[in-house]
């Protein structure tokens, strides 16, 4: 595991260097290899969503199925193994695309507070080896956390209403001393998971 890890960090060092040579900016290098690091990651994306919508679609058969089976556990994990073999849906579906995705997003992020990053670099008002002195960065992190959220639909569900707004809070408090090209790097793969969850979700309507 630590050696797929350590590939994924020089395939990613090796993208980065390879933007920067051409765009020679370091903070716009960040930015284009983190969307494509996304984009790579798009088919993976798309199939956790597709899982999603078919758990979401059989879940009030599910409810009712343990309203029925409640008291019997071993009957009722039958009954739900043959409610998902009828339906062909793998419960394990969206879990295992999230947890190959995660690997390569840490390798991204660690990639980068390795010390890849120039001493003189800059992006805008950043350092980017610096946090951001005016709080810009983990503020739009925390905003663009909140809308994730929001998109997602959770805001029915309490505890999911709860997390919609702890969550940004958290971000914002836990990127606040980030090196610039950490936040920069984290705001963009955010902007990009929103986007593509917005279009996932405008094409399945």
């Amino acid at each position: 595991m630590t050696y797929l890890y350590e590939l994924l960090k020089q395939l990613i060092s090796s993208l980065l260097l390879s933007v920067d040579s051409v765009v020679q900016n370091f903070g716009i290098s960040i930015i284009i290899a983190t969307i494509i690091v996304r984009i790579i990651l798009l088919p993976l994306t798309l199939k956790q969503d597709k899982s999603m919508k078919a758990m979401k679609k059989i879940q009030p058969e599910l409810e009712a199925l343990k309203e029925k089976y409640g008291n019997d556990k071993q009957l009722l994990n039958q009954k739900t193994m043959e409610l998902y073999q009828k339906h062909k849906v793998n419960p394990a579906g969206g879990c295992l695309p999230l947890i190959i995705q995660l690997p390569i997003l840490f390798a991204l992020f660690g990639v980068l507070r390795g010390g890849i990053i120039p001493e003189d670099s800059k992006f805008l008002w950043l350092e980017l080896t610096k946090p951001d002195p005016f709080y810009i960065f983990p503020l739009l992190n925390g905003a663009v956390s909140f809308f994730q959220q929001k998109l997602m639909g959770n805001s029915d569900n309490p505890q999911m209403k709860n997390m919609m707004y702890m969550f940004p809070i958290m971000m914002i408090f836990i990127s606040y001393k980030m090196p610039g090209g950490l936040q920069l790097y984290w705001l963009t793969s955010s902007l990009t998971a929103v986007l593509q969850q917005y279009f996932i979700m405008k094409k399945g309507d």
